[in-house]
């Protein structure tokens, strides 16, 4: 037990959490198909083996976050978050928090997954990338600068915040799934993409005048776009994404004169 834990209110410092955090940033570096992220999650969560003096009880704390592990890295964070937390209060004393340490992740690795999937795969960083495209054409590398923004604010304050929220939340991390906050937040960044797509095809498709074909092959991207867009939302964002910048790659090389 780690001096000064109480089992009912965990006071993990912060140093802890932050370095917890900051691991989740290599989540995926070991990545395999024998554990997944399972390694990753092992090295994410080695700041919490100090809540275990004992050198057995350390190696069981290792083995424990070696399993198979795979969900959305950005949607990891809340998870160790709340895992650190759990692991703190078995340290303490509390000893069934032990045992709801791998249920709490295999419940919430496939739902958070879907979550971060669509917000951040199918949605942030396709209207990122359209958006940072659109400004690259007209002022070179602050479109670089601005994709890199756009996205980080979103995917590092859920991949790192999350770490600090989940151990706030503990157990209750699952209501995330259901907050209206996060169901806007995807509803949203659904709508951005098409329109951050249109916007990049009228700065990519615009002058020289005077040819039609370019304007019509980006407006044919757009609209089949579109159409997949409405087959479920995640696969059908990807495909509605796919067809945009395969069309408007072909319009702008077009429009170019590119072979």
């Amino acid at each position: 037990m780690v001096a000064g834990v109480s089992a009912t209110r965990p006071v993990a410092p912060r140093s802890i959490l932050a370095r917890v955090a900051a691991g989740t940033l290599v989540l995926q570096a070991a990545f395999n198909g024998e554990r997944r992220q399972g390694l990753g999650v092992a090295a994410a969560l080695a700041p919490a083996a100090r809540f275990w003096p004992a050198a057995g009880d350390r190696r069981a704390f290792f083995r424990r976050h070696l399993e198979n592990f795979n969900t959305n890295p950005a949607m990891a964070g809340p998870i160790l978050g709340a895992v650190v937390r759990l692991e703190e209060r078995a340290a303490a004393g509390d000893g069934p928090a032990l045992a709801r340490v791998p249920r709490l992740k295999k419940a919430l690795e496939g739902p958070f997954a879907a979550a971060g999937d669509a917000l951040l795969w199918s949605g942030v960083r396709p209207a990122a990338g359209h958006l940072g495209s659109a400004v690259a054409i007209l002022a070179g590398a602050w479109g670089a600068a601005l994709f890199l923004v756009l996205y980080n604010a979103v995917h590092l304050g859920l991949r790192m915040g999350g770490v600090f929220w989940g151990y706030r939340r503990g157990e209750e991390i699952h209501r995330l799934l259901a907050s209206p906050g996060l169901r806007a937040a995807t509803t949203a960044v659904a709508g951005v993409v098409p329109a951050a797509a249109a916007l990049l095809a009228a700065v990519a498709l615009g002058p020289p005048a005077g040819k039609a074909g370019p304007a019509l092959l980006g407006a044919a991207a757009l609209a089949l776009g579109g159409i997949l867009g409405r087959r479920g939302f995640t696969r059908g964002t990807l495909l509605a994404v796919g067809a945009m910048m395969i069309g408007l790659t072909a319009a702008f090389m077009f429009r170019n004169g590119i072979q």
